[in-house]
């Protein structure tokens, strides 16, 4: 890593979360929805506001390698002023890109990442989502830059079983007529990773405020976002390696959704099949 910059906080805490202790994730917690008031508080006040003792919080900033509260105070200012940039994200792994086993490294940091969303998501809320989304009216799938890829993947899969579908794109900047008869009993299935998008945190808002029950498929931090979200289905993301967040772990989501929803219902599946297969049969696949 190169001298001087620090791996963002958040990025150290969703990468050891699994293994943290009670205490540990309660501080994590904390630190994850008010990153504004430990960026400027004395070490007393913040142990205060979480109810644990000034030592545990030491110890926790130790466990992500910090030397000390005042080194992780002044990488989280740090991050706060920069708002962990696409250039500091580069430096911070700049020197692991050039290592010569750069595959196994890469390979163990997404083994990594999808152990730690099987191991940490909510039985309750994926049996909640799949309810969710089997029984909507129309189903709303979104996810920018980054993780539109995701979205379209989804949507693609959903489509293929059922014809309530729909992935917000906004080509032509086309939002507004995308979501304008969202209402309730509709589902919303969104892709949402730091740093947040004000497009899409104000979609959201819209589609709340009309009763649209909201899918937030995102990381372990998220109090910022939580009065967006219905249900919560947390990814680990460890940044390891890699300049740019994989999304290995939420297509692993998104694949337990589409084979849950496809097991639900099967003369229902089957029948959508059969609709896609005869369209494909007859007006896409050359025939030899």
């Amino acid at each position: 890593m190169i001298e001087g910059k620090n791996m963002a906080i958040i990025s150290r805490i969703e990468t050891k979360y699994a293994d943290l202790t009670k205490t540990e994730r309660k501080i994590a917690d904390y630190i994850s929805g008010h990153t504004s008031e430990i960026a400027f508080k004395t070490l007393e006040e913040i142990a205060n506001a979480i109810g644990v003792s000034t030592t545990s919080v030491i110890r926790f900033s130790r466990t992500l390698e910090y030397e000390g509260y005042t080194q992780m105070q002044q990488s989280l200012q740090t991050s706060l002023m920069k708002k962990v940039s696409l250039p500091e994200r580069y430096d911070e792994n700049y020197e692991l890109l050039k290592r010569d086993n750069m595959l196994n490294e890469l390979l163990e940091a997404e083994i990594e990442s999808l152990k730690q969303s099987a191991a940490l998501l909510d039985a309750e809320g994926m049996e909640k989502a799949v309810n969710m989304i089997s029984s909507a009216d129309t189903v709303y799938i979104l996810g920018g830059r980054n993780a539109f890829g995701a979205a379209h993947y989804m949507a693609a899969n959903l489509s293929q079983i059922r014809r309530n579908i729909s992935l917000i794109d906004g080509i032509g900047g086309m939002y507004p007529e995308e979501i304008a008869g969202a209402a309730q009993g509709d589902v919303c299935i969104t892709y949402i990773f730091p740093r947040y998008q004000k497009m899409v945190l104000n979609l959201l808002t819209w589609m709340k405020a009309k009763g649209v029950k909201i899918i937030l498929i995102t990381t372990f931090s998220y109090e910022s976002i939580k009065h967006l979200g219905d249900v919560f289905l947390c990814c680990g993301m460890p940044s390891g390696i890699m300049m740019k967040d994989s999304m290995i772990s939420p297509m692993f989501i998104s694949n337990y959704l589409f084979n849950r929803i496809m097991a639900d219902d099967y003369p229902k599946t089957r029948l959508a099949l059969e609709e896609i297969e005869n369209l494909l049969d007859r007006a896409y696949y050359f025939g030899v």
